[in-house]
């Protein structure tokens, strides 16, 4: 009995060490879910959900699950993300700006767009050990900038979180959010695609990192 009880004791610490998201939970096929959350270790995705991104990566509520865009991460190089509306990018420029934002004045939302040639910084992430797929982007930064949640028929902005000593936290008035992929399918298997990258941190329970990316100075 001794001996039994310590087997499934190894066993159930074996499976907590390895719980939690690995790359290979980002792939395919999904949705991306917005919570408004200020912290990904206690974010839920029932409790925190506001809406979701559409097609053209606008967020929207989630009420309508039909509304809520078809996103495809690429399985070869760059590994980006798109919709039928096309390439996935914070580099559109015909995009609105964070006006209101100290640090991220100039920066434009997210936006799917036909015409765009996607780049390796237009790269999504997820970080192995995280509780849900959480989506990061550039240097270890994992929480997005909105005004607001949105109403019925509202279709709003989404921007890059950035900070910096004259602000410190979310831009005035906005809302800090996360974004989590819902995996709903896999993409045709080819025998030539290597596994997709993803960064070499990984989250343990002695490690939670905040995850807010660099620090920014103005001018």
């Amino acid at each position: 009995m001794h001996a039994l009880i310590s087997i499934l004791t190894y066993f159930i610490l074996a499976l907590s060490a390895n719980a939690g998201v690995t790359q290979k939970d980002f792939t395919g096929i999904g949705n991306i879910y917005v919570l408004n959350s200020n912290d990904w270790r206690t974010a839920s995705p029932t409790a925190d959900k506001i809406g979701c991104l559409n097609e053209n990566g606008k967020l929207i509520t989630a009420n309508n699950k039909a509304a809520c865009g078809t996103f495809l991460r690429s399985d070869v190089f760059p590994y980006t993300l798109s919709t039928k509306k096309g390439n996935c990018t914070f580099n559109d420029e015909s995009q609105e700006r964070n006006t209101d934002s100290k640090y991220g004045a100039l920066d434009n939302a997210w936006n799917c767009n036909a015409t765009y040639v996607s780049t390796i910084y237009d790269q999504l992430y997820t970080i192995d050990g995280f509780p849900y797929v959480f989506l990061c982007f550039g240097d270890v930064a994992c929480y997005y900038d909105g005004k607001k949640a949105p109403a019925r028929d509202e279709r709003l902005s989404l921007w890059q979180y950035h900070w910096g000593s004259d602000q410190m936290g979310i831009t005035p008035g906005h809302i800090q959010l996360l974004l989590v992929w819902n995996k709903i399918g896999e993409l045709p298997k080819r025998k030539d695609v290597d596994e997709t990258p993803g960064p070499r941190l990984r989250l343990t329970d002695g490690l939670q990192i905040p995850l807010l990316g660099q620090q920014k100075k103005l001018g």
